[in-house]
């Protein structure tokens, strides 16, 4: 009996493993798909920096002030792109 119900514990403590790695494995994709599509939103925001053409400006300028840490982390990475190691490095994880 004690086999049987130490088997049971065992099995159960698998499949709680197992649900807790698909739930990571969700979370992280969903956390993936926010930042990529905050880069496509920053990008279409300040797509003039690389060629594309800018929104309105009064949205633009409304937007600016959410925006400035997006900016920020543009310009770093626009002023990084000669160094291969600092290219690395941003591929890496954000300074």
């Amino acid at each position: 009996m004690k086999m049987i119900r130490h088997l049971v514990d065992v099995v159960g403590e698998f499949l709680s493993g197992i649900q807790t790695a698909s739930m990571y494995k969700a979370t992280a994709q969903i956390e993936y798909e926010i930042k990529e599509m905050e880069n496509s939103f920053s990008l279409m925001l300040f797509g003039n920096f690389v060629g594309l053409p800018s929104p309105p400006m009064p949205l633009a300028l409304e937007l600016l002030p959410i925006m400035a840490d997006d900016l920020d982390r543009m310009l770093l990475r626009s002023s990084q792109t000669g160094n291969g190691l600092s290219e690395l490095a941003s591929i890496m994880g954000e300074p």
